[in-house]
């Protein structure tokens, strides 16, 4: 098997009971990447890593694509790259409809990963808290490249009634977060423009100090402990957002928008801002994520937010001990003693 974004090279090849023979394309990757452990052990073991010590990082990735597939964050699409032929004197014509049996030769399958972040969030309810998801986005999208990157605003009128654009425009000049420029020619973000960059900023990095510690986790199985920041670890953010009932869209678009991944788009910002396809791009990691079973999860949470509680206490206990110290300097020496 070969995995799409792996490089060419990355193959994968499992020897499964005779009974895959007879199976569809979506039975054979669970029979090759089963959601228990034990099963995966199993197929782990049997792992060729004389020929190929990378098998084992090599079904780890496949391992993800497929727990993602079953929790239903992508669409699994798997095509025949090529099977092996049959001896002369065997009839080909026997091969079952889908997958051949494996005493003839096995199949090669390539495995693709597809993402839509949208249409996910639309099947989960997940909405960002507004009435509509892609308004709002397309809103804080036009807002960003008007803020940040000066870009010029088009007129709505100059705006073709089917342009994508000219609803965003219109709603950002409605709401009164940006008014025409006094030179005629595009627009300039006004005092309750910038109060509403002000509290998505604010909001972001609400985020980003509840949660940033999940960005990097390791599972210590044999302390029973996560560790943080290590530089190998996961990014458990997403998950960590759901288990707080956060809307992972919502947190994910502003992160990106905090991190500046919008900025390599300035050029064709009024292309990007109407199409759905972007915000699927941009909104990736909802999707493309790690899948980290319940209790696991739990306990990784706990372990971090109790970090972040005793972090804060202790930094709180140096401040007061400054405030202490700078008070004793300011005192005469002796009324020290």
């Amino acid at each position: 098997m070969q995995l799409a974004g792996l490089p060419a090279d990355a193959l994968l090849e499992l020897r499964l009971p005779a009974e895959a023979a007879n199976l569809d394309y979506g039975a054979l990757v669970d029979m090759a990447f089963p959601a228990d452990e034990e099963g995966r052990a199993l197929i782990q073991e049997s792992l060729d890593l004389l020929d190929n010590p990378d098998l084992p990082e090599i079904y780890e990735s496949f391992l993800l694509v497929a727990d993602q597939s079953r929790a239903g964050l992508c669409r699994l699409d798997v095509r025949e790259l090529s099977r092996a032929l049959l001896p002369a004197d065997d009839a080909t014509e026997s091969y079952p409809p889908l997958v051949p049996g494996l005493e003839a030769g096995g199949l090669c399958l390539l495995l693709t990963p597809v993402y839509n972040a949208l249409e996910y969030a639309s099947g989960q309810g997940y909405d960002a808290g507004e009435a509509d998801l892609l308004g709002w986005l397309q809103l804080c999208a036009v807002v960003y490249f008007l803020d940040k990157h000066e870009v010029t605003l088009p007129d709505p009128d100059s705006l073709a009634d089917g342009s994508g654009l000219r609803p965003a425009v219109e709603r950002v000049l409605d709401l009164g977060l940006a008014v025409p420029s006094a030179t005629g020619e595009g627009a300039d973000i006004t005092a309750e423009g910038r109060r509403f960059i002000g509290r998505l900023l604010a909001e972001t990095e609400s985020y980003i100090d509840r949660y940033d510690i999940f960005q990097d986790v390791v599972w210590d199985d044999d302390s029973g402990q996560a560790l943080f920041g290590t530089g190998l670890g996961d990014d458990l953010r997403v998950e960590a957002y759901v288990a707080d009932n956060v809307d992972p869209v919502r947190a994910v678009f502003l992160l990106r928008l905090y991190d500046g991944t919008l900025d390599e788009f300035a050029g064709d910002w009024a292309d990007r801002v109407c199409d759905p396809d972007f915000y699927n791009r941009v909104l990736e990691p909802v999707v493309d994520r790690t899948v980290t079973p319940a209790d696991l999860l739990d306990e990784i949470l706990e372990q971090g937010l109790s970090w972040l509680e005793e972090s804060r206490r202790r930094q709180e206990e140096r401040a007061a001990n400054v405030r202490i110290a700078g008070r004793l300097s300011e005192l005469p020496e002796d009324s020290r003693e």
